[in-house]
């Protein structure tokens, strides 16, 4: 019988006996990575068949990213994709019990974590919510995250994924949790003595520039320096007097 036969009939058989399907999958994988343990004894120990991949953010996290980069500046560290297993375990006496929930938060995380910047404690969750998050299986999902963070008394953010972002109102949303005191500059004319703001598309450093045709020809503005991949503009105002 070959490998893939056998492995769909243990499936069937280990769901016959009321298991899970991440309860499954994670029993199947073990063996498997046994298995392939075994055979690469025989194996040419100098093959390793990985690659990086082309992005490890997608571009609507990637532009989140530098907005909150922005937002937060030095009073929170940031890190992406964060495995559940790598912030919570599972307490039980059971050791069935404890390897099922263990098994719940496997291969799960959350998108972005802001942490203590002196001692990388985590202070704050942030899912970034798609399209993708209105199926009725990432709702499931969602829910069971968010109990999964409540239970542990960690707070979790949701955030909708929009083409650019108000840093006043990131800046609002996270201040319970962090101890943020920054003018938001990139939702307001910048009459600053040519300070850089941050784009309010993507966060990133803008440009100074002098429109050199149209309307608006001589005058100054503010472009964002990931042009043209960013649109970003805002307006420059003279210093006043």
């Amino acid at each position: 019988m070959e490998t893939q036969s056998i492995f769909s009939l243990l499936r069937r058989l280990l769901k016959t006996i009321g298991l899970s399907n991440e309860t499954v999958d994670h029993i199947v994988e073990r063996i498997e990575d046994f298995l392939s343990d075994k055979e690469g004894k025989t194996a040419d120990k100098s093959e390793y068949p990985y690659f990086q991949r082309d992005a490890f953010l997608s571009p609507a996290e990637h532009s989140f990213f530098m907005v909150l980069k922005s937002v937060v500046g030095d009073s929170a560290l940031i890190s992406v994709q964060v495995g559940l297993v790598d912030l919570f375990y599972a307490r039980s006496s059971d050791a069935s019990k404890y390897r099922i929930y263990t098994d719940k938060i496997d291969r799960k995380h959350v998108d972005f974590l802001l942490c203590d910047p002196k001692t990388v404690r985590p202070i704050v969750g942030i899912e970034l919510d798609d399209k993708s998050h209105q199926r009725s299986d990432r709702q499931a999902r969602d829910e069971f995250i968010e109990n999964v963070f409540r239970a542990a008394k960690l707070p979790l953010v949701g955030i909708p994924v929009k083409h650019s972002y108000s840093v006043t109102e990131l800046q609002a949303l996270l201040k319970p949790y962090l101890a943020i005191d920054k003018p938001a500059l990139a939702n307001a004319p910048i009459s600053t003595q040519d300070v850089e703001p941050c784009c309010p598309k993507c966060g990133s450093a803008m440009v100074l520039k002098t429109a050199k045709s149209g309307a608006n020809q001589g005058e100054k503005f503010w472009e964002c320096s990931n042009s043209p991949q960013c649109r970003g503009i805002l307006k420059y105002s003279l210093p006043a007097n």
